[in-house]
C-alpha cells in the first residue's frame, strides 16, 4: 500500500539514467551493503563531521532496523549527551515512528524538521 509508483521510481532512475554514483547506490540497495557506519565515518572524516556539519537526525522510536537503543542510535546518543563535536552539532528528535518516518508518521516527522531547520538555518 505504501509503494507507490514515485518509489519505486526512485530506485528505477539511477539504474536507467546513471549520473555520479549510480552503479554504486544500485550496487548497495542490491547487495544490502551499507557502506561505512556513521562511526566509522566520523573516525575517517573528523575535520567535517565533529566541526562544520550539524546534523539532525529524527529518530522512530520504535524502529526495529535501526533501534535507538542500538550500536549506530547509541553512538547519536552519546554525541548528543556529551556535546561531542561541540556547540550542539549532533541533535535527536525522537517521534512515534517505525524506520520509515516520512511514511510512519509524516505530521511529526515534518514538524521535527522544520523546527530543526528554524532554529539552525533561519
Amino acid at each position: 500500500e505504501q509503494v507507490d509508483e514515485e518509489l519505486v521510481d526512485s530506485f528505477y532512475y539511477p539504474a536507467k539514467f546513471g549520473g555520479d554514483g549510480a552503479v554504486e547506490a544500485i550496487r548497495q540497495i542490491y547487495t544490502n551493503d551499507a557502506g561505512l557506519s556513521p562511526m566509522e565515518l566520523t573516525a575517517k572524516y573528523p575535520e567535517i563531521l565533529d566541526k562544520k556539519l550539524p546534523l539532525h537526525l529524527i529518530w522512530g522510536d520504535s524502529d526495529v532496523v535501526t533501534p535507538i537503543n542500538g550500536d549506530v542510535g547509541q553512538f547519536y546518543c552519546d554525541r548528543v549527551a556529551n556535546n561531542r563535536g561541540g556547540k550542539g552539532m549532533t541533535t535527536i528528535d525522537v517521534v512515534s515512528a517505525g524506520h520509515v518516518l516520512f511514511d510512519d508518521n509524516p505530521s511529526d516527522t515534518n514538524s521535527a524538521l522544520l523546527r530543526w531547520i528554524n532554529k539552525r538555518v533561519l
